[in-house]
């Protein structure tokens, strides 16, 4: 393995610690709500759970609008720097809060720090790797998101509250330690005409003296996004509307983010150990849980192994129909618990099917919009076209998670599921009638077959 590739390595490593810290965030809600008001000393009341829940996704819509003001004036080393301060104030408000307004904001702060990881990681590892580790490291940030859930599910259950966040404050402050003598991206130092420190940052990622050939290409690349820089950024939502491969583009995006978050996973993985209670199986709460959790693991790494060989488009044609299957499965057991049927012997079911559910959403629906955003979209409405989804992310995420605390204690746990069938199976026939595969295609392609289908 030659000293650009062991480079690389070392730095998608160092990274994928900040991205494992958003899993943490992600996945803290679920071991944590069953410890509300059953050990842990603050009291809340489920309208309050449903809230701590959609305050980090609120969050992280706020956090994917920082990077539009940091990036260009610090850099994107500096943001993910200063990423760090949001991250690691809410594990301190997590752990010590004694109030739930505490907790609400340590939720906040997690969420911003989330958003502005999401929106600047890939950005920072597609400059600063190269065309061969550029995938590999791409795309495994789905995966190091699953991972992380993983790794709180597994602790958090055994522990305090206090104790969990002190373990994962760790992260950020292990990132900071090590992310601090990276070098910075080489097409945020050309674009700031400090051309000598960009070529020795490309001598060192890419293990080699004559980097000539590198160096124009990021001159090519930051030339053609100072044209586009000249746009106002009410000229770039307008250009989003007016030309025709962007209208295709947005609406490819809102079916894809749709199957994201409307298909029911964030309400489903954070509130589960309620579902393993009603249903009353006998393997525990804490196994299913980790059974969960293993599963995303496993999904997102088979998606990300065989997405090359596969195609896009056929995995999320594959992992769809396994969600709505599912989904249906587990509503049909708890209305017939709720009309008075006896289900004493299928009490397995809500366990099992919530494992496929997740090994479905995993393999497909989790990982792969975000590889479709960051391919559909032209230079030129790149910034629009982010505020747009990550805005459209927190808001849809948020209001399938209060839909279903509010229709579960209204009606019971089948309402909410039944609408997520019916959702995901919308989703399903959308993504086949509009989302075009992707894979194996230059981004100029792209642009040509959403121009031309339009």
């Amino acid at each position: 393995m030659d000293r650009g590739i062991l480079r690389q390595t070392l730095i998608g490593f160092i990274c994928s610690i900040l991205i494992i810290d958003c899993g943490l965030h992600e996945g803290w809600s679920t071991p944590t709500i069953p410890k509300f008001n059953d050990g842990d000393p603050l009291k809340v009341t489920t309208n309050e759970i449903a809230w701590i829940v959609n305050l980090m996704y609120i969050g992280v819509g706020i956090g994917s609008l920082v990077p539009f003001i940091l990036m260009d004036n610090i850099g994107r080393k500096g943001t993910l720097l200063v990423t760090t301060i949001p991250k690691i104030t809410s594990w301190i408000f997590i752990g010590l809060s004694t109030s739930v307004p505490f907790i609400y904001v340590g939720r906040i702060l997690a969420g911003i720090g989330c958003g502005i990881t999401y929106a600047v990681m890939p950005m920072y590892l597609g400059e600063i790797s190269s065309k061969r580790t550029r995938g590999p490291l791409g795309t495994l940030m789905a995966v190091l998101l699953n991972i992380g859930m993983l790794l709180i599910y597994a602790i958090g259950l055994w522990i305090s509250r206090f104790t969990m966040a002190m373990i994962s404050m760790c992260a950020p402050v292990l990132f900071l330690l090590t992310f601090i003598w990276l070098p910075e991206s080489s097409v945020f130092l050309t674009r700031k005409n400090r051309l000598g420190p960009a070529e020795k940052t490309l001598k060192w990622a890419l293990g080699k003296e004559n980097v000539d050939e590198e160096l124009e290409e990021i001159k090519r690349i930051v030339e053609s996004e100072d044209k586009c820089s000249k746009l106002t950024l009410k000229e770039m939502f307008k250009e989003i509307f007016t030309k025709a491969q962007n209208r295709r583009a947005f609406r490819i995006a809102l079916i894809l983010l749709s199957g994201l978050t409307l298909t029911g996973a964030a309400p489903i993985l954070a509130f589960q150990s309620y579902i393993y209670e009603e249903a009353g199986f006998k393997i525990s709460t804490n196994t299913s849980i980790i059974l969960t959790g293993v599963a995303i693991v496993l999904a997102g790494s088979t998606c990300v192994s065989i997405v090359r060989l596969t195609g896009k488009r056929l995995l999320l044609l594959i992992a769809a129909p396994i969600c709505v299957v599912s989904l249906a499965t587990i509503a049909t057991f708890f209305e017939l618990q709720s009309i008075g049927y006896d289900v004493s012997q299928f009490k397995w079911v809500p366990t099992v099917f919530v494992v496929i559910y997740v090994l479905g959403f995993g393999f497909g629906l989790n990982p792969i919009p975000l590889a479709y955003i960051g391919e559909i979209f032209g230079v030129e409405v790149k910034v629009p076209a982010a505020v747009l989804n990550a805005l459209y992310y927190a808001i849809s995420t948020t209001a399938i998670v209060k839909f279903y605390q509010v229709m579960q204690e209204l009606y019971g746990i089948f309402a909410p599921l039944w609408t997520f069938t019916a959702i995901t199976f919308l989703v399903w026939v959308l993504i086949y009638l509009f989302v075009p595969e992707t894979e194996g295609k230059t981004l100029e392609e792209i642009q040509l077959e959403l121009r031309g289908k339009e």
